[in-house]
């Protein structure tokens, strides 16, 4: 009774009740702040509100898309659910064409280059030089899809199982049947499904087929801009009314060259566009699937990247993929199935030419000194149909970032840009798809949050995208200042960025042996959390330890 008593005289009850109320305060605080983040760096709350109907009903107003590609036809569908006239101008005539919403045939022709002597894929996308290539859809993308387009699943059953190292360390992604599903598989197949299903689900989308060359901006509007002049296949012009105007050109940035024409005071926003030269190329090689081919891989008990067994050849669609760092190693190169009936090779780097052949691409792993013995095997196995190959050389110049954000003081109220028309990064990094897609799907938000005629729509909407896309900007350019080719942005030397590439190669040790570091990784790299979440507790232990104590380099 007496050390009762005496505790008691200690431990004051209000301390206990204050510690018994602070442990759930901070739990509510932190969950707080992680929905802020998440919200601020990530569209996953916009995406989860997308194709809701609309408070009040469609507007009844027309929404101008300029630009009928991935950027294009995702704005379409999020605009269709806001307005009651959507319009998607688009200058290609082919993508008009049934040919256009169906599984690609094409076929080829030769190319010769350099004394090099090549087949290609003879696609008709003119304007879009990865038409052919492979691509892994990160997760939003799969996810909008099945929101917005119903049944999509039974349409598209393609996904991925990836094999990746990252400068010879093993990165493991969720496996399994609880792994989360991802879309894979050559654009030439999937841009055609989206716009196919765009013109066939939304009564409400228009394409016509035309150039747009110039904004209006009357008096009495607000700064906005009231209607796109569109040069038609005739040579004739047309005037199209807007109530919001969406640049998804591409590479083009032709919002910003039109605006710039109308508000002078553009060029003397600073930094409004920066650049560099990643100086990078790379080929995409496809051979149709030699006799016994899958039999003879799967024999090679080729081991999954997290040591739990084999990799899954049927379902897989990557084999074995290096990633490099290029402060270490310049050359990338990756190998599986894009299509059932098809494997793929991927091989490219900084200030190199890309193979294009399978000869070549032999000689190309050959100089890596990280190259495992059953890639050659696989190589020997496409032997027999080498002389069908088709090779798709593709040369990243120049990537740019347009900081709308800036401008938001000038910028029409009614003017938004999606995808490459603000941001062009190096293909290699393959985000171009879900960089249209955040630009989309940040712009529904902010549609269900203000009116069309608010003052504040454009600025919103440009403040709020460059917080979710800031990262791809400067976790991709300042990896390639990691190689001396580059050319970097005006004010950077290619010291610029070296902490987050050295915290870079500390942390990949980490996430080959850190199962949260891993996961989270993976959730990270697909858009799903905000960067924050690298900063568990756990995986900052590990990253001390790794600087303290250093893991061995991973061998070849």
């Amino acid at each position: 009774m007496l050390e009762l008593q005496t505790l008691r005289t200690f431990v004051d009850p209000r301390l206990v009740a204050g510690l018994a109320l602070l442990l759930p305060s901070l739990l509510f605080i932190r969950k707080t702040v992680r929905r802020h983040l998440l919200r601020k760096f990530t569209i996953v709350p916009d995406l989860d509100g997308v194709g809701a109907p609309r408070a009040g009903g469609k507007i009844a107003g027309t929404a101008v898309i300029c630009g009928g590609s991935f950027g294009g036809l995702f704005t379409a569908r999020i605009c269709a659910d806001h307005f009651k006239r959507v319009v998607v101008i688009e200058p290609e005539a082919w993508t008009f064409t049934e040919e256009a919403r169906s599984v690609s045939n094409f076929g080829t022709r030769e190319v010769q280059n350099d004394n090099t002597v090549y087949n290609t894929i003879a696609h008709k996308r003119t304007r879009v030089s990865q038409y052919t290539g492979n691509h892994i859809y990160h997760i939003p993308v799969l996810r909008f899809a099945r929101k917005m387009f119903p049944g999509f699943d039974a349409i598209a059953r393609r996904w991925v199982s990836t094999n990746i190292y990252l400068s010879g360390y093993p990165v493991p992604a969720p496996f399994g049947p609880d792994a989360p599903e991802v879309l894979a598989g050559p654009r030439r197949d999937v841009e055609p499904l989206f716009r196919k299903l765009a013109r066939e689900t939304c009564p409400n989308v228009e394409f016509v087929q035309g150039l747009v060359d110039g904004f209006d901006v009357t008096e009495g509007s607000g700064n906005a801009i009231s209607s796109v002049s569109v040069r038609l296949p005739d040579g004739s012009s047309k005037s199209l009314s807007g109530d919001l105007i969406a640049d998804c050109a591409g590479p083009s940035a032709l919002g910003l060259k039109l605006l710039s024409r109308l508000y002078p005071a553009l060029a003397n926003v600073p930094a409004l566009r920066e650049e560099y030269n990643p100086n990078t190329a790379f080929s995409s090689l496809e051979f149709p699937v030699a006799p016994n081919f899958l039999d003879n891989v799967r024999a090679m008990k080729i081991p999954r990247n997290d040591g739990r067994g084999l990799i899954d050849v049927d379902r897989g669609t990557d084999f074995w993929m290096y990633v490099p760092d290029p402060t270490i190693e310049h050359r990338l190169i990756g190998i599986g199935r894009i299509k059932p009936d098809r494997v793929g090779i991927i091989m490219g780097g900084w200030n190199i030419e890309p193979p294009v052949s399978l000869a070549e691409a032999r000689r190309f792993a050959e100089q890596a000194p990280f190259v495992p013995d059953f890639v050659f095997k696989i190589l020997d196995l496409l032997e027999p149909v080498a002389d069908k190959c088709t090779a798709t050389p593709i040369r990243s110049s120049t990537c740019w970032k347009i900081r709308f954000e800036n401008a938001g003081h000038i910028l029409p109220r009614n003017f938004v840009a999606i995808g490459d028309a603000t941001m062009r990064v190096n293909s290699r990094f393959g985000q171009g798809v879900t960089k249209a897609l955040m630009g989309a799907v940040t712009l529904d938000g902010v549609l269900r949050e203000h009116s069309v005629g608010s003052k504040n729509l454009s600025r919103t909407y440009f403040v709020r995208l460059a917080s979710r896309t800031a990262n791809i900007w400067n976790n991709t350019k300042y990896a390639d200042y990691g190689h001396p080719s580059v050319t970097p942005a005006a004010g950077e030397t290619l010291q610029s960025g070296w902490f987050s590439r050295a915290l870079t190669r500390k942390l990949l040790p980490v996430v080959s042996t850190n199962e949260t570091a891993a996961r989270t990784l993976f959730d990270s790299l697909h858009f799903l959390v905000p960067p924050t979440d690298m900063l568990h507790v756990t995986i900052l232990a590990s990253l001390v330890r790794e600087v303290l104590w250093p893991s061995p380099s991973p061998s070849p």
